[in-house]
């Protein structure tokens, strides 16, 4: 049996070319420094709980005392002040809000409009809306009741708005 150059040849030339890559990987791998042993100052490295350790090492701070007895009522405890004594001025609280008068008809019937909570009620005396009931309607107010308090209602004059 005869070898033919063209049978011998091609996988020669990639067994060639398998060992010219071999080469080129195993000297990059040498070279980047994969296949060394790791250094024994790489392996130490701080352990991230070292302050902690440090902290918890330190002596304890020193005890603090307590000026007051924290079960008794402040004015029976001395408090240590600085300066004058300032009155405290008591808040007061914001009006409630109250509904707006938008328009009057006064006639044998008379009615009115009332702007309350983003809302529009047509009301006529006698009559309830939200909270309110409507006591009377005369030609510029309203009066409405609202919880046994009287709440009167006026037109804004001309120029208020």
């Amino acid at each position: 049996m005869r070898l033919d150059a063209s049978k011998v040849v091609p996988p020669a030339a990639a067994v060639l070319i398998l060992l010219l890559i071999l080469t080129q990987m195993q000297e990059a791998l040498r070279l980047s420094g994969a296949w060394q042993k790791a250094r024994a100052e790489a392996a130490a490295a701080p352990s991230p709980f070292a302050v902690l350790e440090q902290r918890l090492a330190m002596p304890a701070l020193p005890s603090v005392t307590i000026r007051r007895d924290p079960l008794r009522a402040p004015e029976a405890t001395t408090l240590a002040r600085t300066g004058p004594v300032r009155p405290v001025k008591p808040v007061q609280p914001a009006p409630p809000p109250v509904p707006v008068l938008t328009s009057i008809i006064f006639d044998a019937d008379p009615r009115a409009t009332v702007r309350w909570d983003t809302h529009d009620y047509s009301v006529r005396p006698g009559g309830l809306f939200a909270d309110f009931r409507v006591t009377s309607i005369t030609r510029d107010q309203v009066v409405l009741d609202h919880g046994g308090q009287s709440v009167v209602l006026r037109l804004p004059s001309k120029g208020d708005h």
